[in-house]
């Protein structure tokens, strides 16, 4: 069973936040509305820089198995990964996968609060979806999405 959370009718930009295993959604820092709200931010913020970003995008909230076999078949690579991001296109929705599982596990790694991390994982696919590759370009993008989102949930 999912849950989701989608944006009200006649929004500009359409996202939906799809919970594929909600025994996990618990390990999400935000709830499906709060990261809908951030989502929502920073596809406005792309979408004034990057005609390129999708205009739906479904972000998904995956574990580390479900995410290592999306990262093997369509990335060639073994092994969990934080985020992937599948631009969609031809009128095709854009698609985030975010690993619950490797969120928490990186953030220990890291040192980061999961609330930070998240929305900096997430500004960073959304990057992606709207056609940037590593560089100083994304990272300015992911700057201006990561705070598009904590504006947007009041967060400091």
């Amino acid at each position: 069973m999912q849950h989701a959370a989608g944006a009200p009718a006649g929004e500009a930009r359409n996202v939906r936040v799809i919970a594929d295993y909600p025994a996990h959604v618990w390990l999400s820092p935000f709830s499906l509305r709060e990261l809908m709200l951030a989502l929502r931010a920073m596809a406005r913020v792309l979408a004034q820089g990057s005609p390129a970003i999708p205009l739906s995008v479904d972000a998904h909230l995956v574990d580390d198995a479900s995410i290592y076999s999306a990262n093997r078949q369509f990335m060639g690579c073994t092994g969990p990964t934080n985020v992937l991001s599948f631009p969609g296109g031809d009128g095709m929705r854009g698609s985030l996968l975010l690993s619950l599982d490797t969120l928490w596990r990186e953030c220990l790694l890291y040192g980061q609060t999961p609330e930070v991390y998240m929305l900096w994982l997430l500004a960073h696919g959304m990057g992606h979806l709207a056609g940037f590759d590593h560089g100083a370009a994304m990272d300015s993008a992911c700057e201006a999405c990561f705070a598009a989102a904590r504006s947007a949930l009041a967060l400091r």
